[in-house]
């Protein structure tokens, strides 16, 4: 069985496993111990109640598997309690039901309810649970964006009882469309962004612009520009939601193209002077990373329905913010998220999760 820390909060830590036995599995951190249920493969688990910004040992047992030890830190918090919470969920692509080149992987047997799906609701009561004052989905909510799937959208955030708001994505605006994301919006009842939106909560100002283009798989961001800057300076901390991710690069190394390096560097740079309080984050890529641009920091968050399967939350303190990345537990969504890892050749395992520091960490305004 082969163990790692996925996540770290300032008092919770997830742990996930593969080649598990199955049966039950006893997890102690610090003296606290939790048993949890499992089923043969894939597992995940998370222990709260920790000390903040203190070093750990977690000790998994499960079935006559050999024991497994982890060390790891949990965050410091920033300054302040918590003031808000928002989470988000990027690229579900509802209406897929396979992965990879040539899509090859599928699941078998072909379930009632697709992965995509039963990710997208583990995610969302994962986030209400979490204490979410509100999800914003970062593009790529459907796959083809057809009135099917903006329908099911519809139906599972019916689910739960924490606002959603959409921020359209490319497959969302792409040549397959049956409706238009405004449409499906006023038809299903769903709040969907069209052009910049602030959202005031408590010790941050949320800024989410759409990026795409019709018809394309790039985006852009130049004719948004000035607007996300309006709304962002003034507020007592920005947080930019995007779909598409930001170049550094001149050219892009690995699909899919984001917004072009010229008009990243332009928005970042600009985004520092307004408001150096300031954290962006996009999806489109499937992947976790983060990276700075003077005093803004810069993350991607991948996708809930492919490896590693995940969602996001920021906790908004008076002086910084945390930033979490879960995996989705269910034992169903697991399988399928860790049967995705053979894309790519088998490299998207190694590609797409990135660095912890990358997914979990605190940004502190000062």
């Amino acid at each position: 069985m082969r163990a790692e820390v996925f996540a770290v909060e300032d008092t919770s830590v997830q742990l996930t496993w593969r080649g598990g036995p199955g049966g039950r599995a006893s997890i102690t951190v610090d003296g606290i111990e939790a048993q949890v249920d499992t089923e043969p493969g894939p597992g995940a688990a998370t222990i709260g109640g920790l000390r903040a910004g203190a070093e750990h040992q977690a000790t998994v047992r499960c079935g006559g598997a050999p024991e497994v030890t982890l060390a790891f830190r949990t965050l410091d918090p920033p300054a302040g309690p918590v003031r808000s919470r928002v989470a988000t969920i990027s690229d579900l692509h509802l209406g897929q039901k396979s992965f990879g080149h040539r899509n090859k992987i599928v699941e078998q047997p072909r379930p009632t309810v697709n992965a995509g799906i039963r990710c997208a609701r583990s995610a969302l009561h994962a986030a209400a649970a979490w204490g979410a004052d509100l999800i914003v989905v970062k593009g790529d909510l459907t796959n083809n964006g057809r009135q099917t799937e903006w329908r099911q959208a519809a139906e599972l955030f019916a689910e739960i009882d924490v606002p959603v708001v959409v921020l359209p994505g490319n497959h969302d605006t792409g040549h397959h469309r049956t409706i238009e994301p405004w449409q499906a919006g006023e038809r299903y009842g769903l709040h969907v962004v069209r052009r910049v939106e602030a959202i005031d909560l408590p010790g941050i100002r949320l800024v989410i612009a759409p990026t795409t283009i019709i018809g394309r798989s790039r985006g852009h961001i130049d004719h948004r520009r000035d607007d996300i800057l309006a709304a962002a300076k003034g507020s007592p901390a920005a947080l930019v939601v995007l779909h598409h991710h930001l170049e550094l690069r001149p050219d892009p190394l690995i699909w899919p193209p984001g917004i072009p390096r010229a008009q990243a560097y332009d928005l970042l740079h600009a985004l520092g002077e307004v408001q150096p309080a300031s954290l962006v984050t996009s999806g489109h890529t499937h992947r976790h990373r983060r990276f700075e641009v003077g005093p803004v920091t810069v993350t991607q968050v991948g996708s809930t329905k492919d490896y590693p399967g995940a969602w996001a939350g920021y906790a908004i303190h008076d002086g910084g913010i945390r930033q979490l990345v879960r995996r989705v537990e269910d034992p169903s969504c697991l399988r399928w998220t860790d049967s995705t890892r053979r894309a790519v050749g088998g490299l998207w395992g190694h590609l797409s999760p990135g660095h912890l520091s990358a997914r979990c960490f605190t940004r502190s305004w000062d």
